[in-house]
């Protein structure tokens, strides 16, 4: 079985696996939030970030492009439908264009965050607000981002089996469908009933403090940033 490599952890030693999970979290979300809501021109110029960094951390863009279909076909009806109702090829291409750099910066996050370090992180960071539940919202969050792989790794064994078998789409476009959903939904519940049984074996206690990663000087700069850059973001919005 082919093994999906988007949203998966890589073990490499670069400046965005040095960063606190949260600063990077915080990064993804103001990034996302700002580019959503932002001009054609700007969604554009920003869009350029998420690339800039993933060729200065390497990012395996041949392995992720392969992974990546399903995003790219996407952002290309999203442009086409913005097209057919604006008008507007700038605003087109920027609908897409903003689309896929959100999706980049998920993958820079996922790339670079091993998922029970960010799950630490958010429950350390969130214990201050609602206590111990803080560290059983996080645990299922990494949870989640854990079983992520799972279903991109399921996908594409089960596509891969189908097509050796000589399963044609068109000929039963339904009925592939179908079965190919409804064995996707039977191996993944199969892998989260045998990640399940493997964390209770292993004593595993949701809500019990953890350690935690520190903070460095960079973290602080880019959640610094972040802020600045959000604040500006409504203050603009407001104006306009």
């Amino acid at each position: 079985m082919a093994e999906g490599v988007i949203f998966h952890y890589r073990n490499d030693d670069n400046i965005l696996s040095r960063m606190n999970p949260n600063a990077k979290l915080l990064s993804v979300l103001v990034f996302s939030v700002i580019v959503s809501s932002s001009g054609s021109a700007v969604v554009l110029g920003l869009s350029l970030l998420p690339v800039v960094i993933a060729i200065a951390i390497r990012l395996p863009f041949s392995s992720y492009l392969k992974e990546s279909v399903f995003f790219l076909i996407l952002a290309v009806c999203m442009s086409i439908s913005a097209a057919v109702d604006t008008h507007n090829a700038l605003l087109a291409a920027s609908k897409g264009v903003g689309f896929l750099a959100m999706v980049l910066a998920s993958m820079l996050l996922t790339d670079s965050t091993m998922p029970d370090d960010l799950s630490r992180s958010l429950g350390s960071a969130f214990s201050h607000v609602i206590g111990k539940h803080a560290y059983v919202l996080a645990a299922a969050v990494e949870i989640t981002i854990s079983m992520i792989p799972l279903i991109v790794d399921s996908a594409i064994g089960m596509f891969e089996a189908r097509r050796a078998r000589g399963s044609s789409f068109v000929r039963h476009p339904i009925r592939t469908i179908s079965e190919y959903s409804v064995s996707i939904v039977s191996d993944l519940l199969n892998k989260a009933e045998v990640y399940t049984d493997a964390l209770y074996a292993r004593g595993y206690d949701a809500s019990v403090r953890r350690s935690v990663p520190g903070y460095s000087v960079l973290d602080a700069v880019v959640i610094a940033i972040d802020i600045v850059a959000i604040i500006s973001a409504i203050i603009t919005a407001h104006l306009l």
